[in-house]
């Protein structure tokens, strides 16, 4: 109810519970419920911000990688028939970007770039003890109060609509030629209707909140099934964070061994699937205008960069000639409808 979120909102502001003065808007800020560089540069040396896992070596007093790109240490601890190739560690360090708040809440269940936290109380009591090292426990109550105010947080009108009653935002229509053609990007399901290019937005960005698998990409044999959420759009692959690459050891229920390199294999060391390896959360595109960096490790500091990214994806999966590739008009276009979003 209102008050419960009211409290919520309070304790997501205020709350430290003994901690190292973090609170939750520490780092889910409330321009853009994430955090960026730029919001980073704006703030005091001595801000709770500036120490712990955003440290460049955790614990260190170093801030040049939280400058950089607003990425903070994680620490996940491996699965039991997942084993690091010549270490003895049982688990690791990777380096991973804020996720929004904003509209995720009460509308995505999957929660975290991993999908690592069952739910939002889970999430929050998690995030109280890692990252703002809390030494008094709060109540179920606080944590619900929490997640109820989280439940309140849109940046779009239509998204809060769409959470109260169910009526399924509308994607714009563009305006101008070339946010129609971006338009298509994320409307045309090819090979549904059988129109190139292979490679479209829609394929992984379908759906109300534009964050699942399209019909198209189950055709096209896209290692998902229809409405998936976790995808590899080769940002560890490409690694352009410059994380350092480890080798991991997947050991089947056969004893067969797999051995896989990456800078962070994202899902899989959730679930210790090979076949997850690398795989993300696929986030809404919904406000992305608003939530820069991008991506997991925050690899893409604008939506050009990102636009970027997807182009050498397209090219090096589908292909360089004109029906499968992403072009330089493309990439224009696509931004342009982004900012419509």
């Amino acid at each position: 109810d209102a008050r419960q979120a009211a409290r919520g909102a309070r304790l997501f502001d205020d709350a430290t519970f003994g901690g190292n003065g973090r609170t939750c808007v520490t780092c889910h800020t409330e321009k853009t419920g994430t955090l960026s560089p730029a919001q980073v540069a704006s703030l005091r040396p001595n801000d709770p911000l500036f120490q712990h896992d955003a440290a460049d070596v955790l614990g260190g007093n170093t801030f040049n990688r939280l400058r950089s790109n607003a990425t903070f240490l994680v620490e996940i601890p491996l699965p039991d028939n997942v084993s690091l190739v010549g270490s003895s560690a049982r688990s690791v360090i990777v380096r991973r970007g804020v996720p929004t708040v904003d509209n995720v809440p009460a509308l995505d269940p999957v929660l975290m770039w991993d999908g690592r936290e069952p739910d939002l109380q889970r999430q929050a009591l998690n995030a109280w003890l890692r990252h703002s090292q809390i030494t008094k426990a709060p109540s179920a109550a606080d944590l619900d109060a929490v997640a109820a105010y989280e439940r309140t947080l849109f940046n779009r009108d239509t998204l809060e609509k769409f959470a109260a009653s169910g009526a399924v935002p509308q994607l714009p229509p563009g305006r101008t030629e070339s946010e129609k053609r971006g338009r298509v990007w994320l409307t045309d399901d090819n090979p549904v209707n059988g129109n190139p290019p292979r490679g479209r937005c829609v394929h992984c960005h379908s759906g109300p909140m534009l964050n699942q698998f399209s019909p198209g990409a189950v055709a096209l044999g896209f290692p998902a099934t229809l409405g998936a959420r976790f995808f590899s759009a080769f940002v560890s692959e490409f690694n352009a964070a410059g994380q350092t690459p480890l080798t991991y050891r997947f050991t089947a229920d056969d004893g067969s061994t797999t051995d896989l390199t990456s800078p962070d294999p994202g899902r899989a060391l959730i679930t210790g699937d090979p076949n997850d390896f690398n795989r993300f959360k696929i986030p809404t595109i919904w406000g992305a205008k608003d939530t820069a960096p991008y991506f997991h490790d925050n690899s893409a500091a604008t939506l050009e960069e990102l636009l970027n990214h997807y182009q050498k994806y397209f090219r090096l999966v589908f292909g360089t000639s004109p029906v499968d590739a992403m072009s330089d008009q493309d990439k224009a276009d696509i931004l342009a409808y982004l900012k419509l979003l």
